[in-house]
């Protein structure tokens, strides 16, 4: 089998048919697609279930509680039998033939991961939203090399879902989301090209995103949680860049790391959180920042040495600057 599709879902009922139909148009001989059921309370599994019952390429998998994103992902790859991966989020939808042709690249050039295209779609209308800037297309390179090029770009798109991956290496490396964590692309998407022989980049445009109220990542000014995983997230990726030999990858992720935490304080003002929230973001913000601004310091960036030099020297002081600097 060629590629196996990983829906999780959680309360994605009102989305989930378009997405469904997206997948289940792939070949039945060349594709299976996995649902898992992360215990979602509304309709979502019911819906799978008659997709599964009509396609006999689809199935549902079931977690007997809430687990979360990643673990749904991890369950996903678990079950898997195709050579390549691919993630579908419950409310976007796939462009089946590119992402067909995609899987077909990737298998006849050895690729351990292969980055599509992708675009946003407003949820109200359908309507398509202005293309993010993308990193041109690349020739098989190793993967190191592909993810240091995209950052000097400033290209560099975290998502697990414009990618596919090769199943084989994800088993051999022992790459899994990690459960409980917010923003957990970064841990999975830049490692994985870290420890990729062949990757590649293309224009190959097989993705839709749907932008919508009460996603994931509209929920900063709900909570300050955020602040924890942005900084876990930020520590773990710049362990992984300290090792003995720093390679242009390495160095890069260290660099990407470190402008995660800088994210931190920015994401007071770039959200405009009120109330407890942004006096919960400030303190968490208070009680890391020397921690923040050394880690800035250290990623080898003119750049990133001056905010990091700014926050340690007043915290008052950088996000005043960087609000005027947003108004600008």
């Amino acid at each position: 089998m060629l590629l196996s599709v990983i829906v999780p879902m959680y309360r994605v009922a009102a989305y989930l048919r378009p997405c469904l139909n997206s997948a289940c148009a792939l070949p039945v001989d060349e594709a299976e697609i996995l649902c898992v059921d992360d215990a979602s309370d509304d309709e979502s599994a019911a819906i799978a279930q008659a997709y599964a019952a009509r396609y006999p390429h689809a199935r549902v998998l079931r977690h007997a509680k809430n687990l979360g994103l990643s673990a749904a992902r991890n369950t996903g790859i678990a079950a898997a039998q195709g050579d390549y991966l691919l993630f579908l989020d419950g409310d976007d939808v796939l462009l089946p033939d590119a992402a067909l042709s995609l899987a077909r690249q990737a298998q006849a050039e050895r690729l351990d991961v292969l980055q599509g295209a992708w675009r946003s779609f407003e949820h109200a209308t359908g309507r398509d939203l202005p293309r993010p800037r993308l990193p041109e297309p690349t020739e098989v390179l190793p993967g190191d090399a592909c993810l240091a090029a995209q950052c000097r770009a400033g290209a560099f798109e975290p998502m697990t879902v414009i990618r596919l991956y090769r199943r084989m290496f994800l088993r051999a490396h022992n790459l899994r989301m990690v459960p409980g964590l917010r923003f957990e692309d970064e841990l999975f998407s830049g490692p994985a090209l870290l420890l990729a022989e062949r990757a590649r980049v293309t224009d190959v445009l097989f993705y839709r995103y749907r932008r919508r109220p009460g996603s994931i990542m509209d929920g900063f000014a709900r909570d300050a949680d955020w602040c924890g995983h942005q900084w876990r997230v930020a520590q773990a990726l710049t362990a992984l860049a300290a090792r003995p030999r720093l390679t242009p990858g390495q160095a890069a992720l260290r660099r990407r790391a470190a402008a995660i935490a800088l994210s931190i304080p920015k994401n007071i003002a770039a959200y405009g959180l009120k109330g407890a929230v942004r006096q919960q973001a400030l303190a968490f913000t208070g009680a890391h920042k020397k921690s923040i601004a050394r880690m800035a310091m250290a990623a080898g960036s003119p750049g990133l040495w001056a905010q990091g030099a700014a926050l340690l020297c007043s915290l008052k002081g950088f996000l005043w600057v960087y609000g005027a600097l947003r108004r600008l």
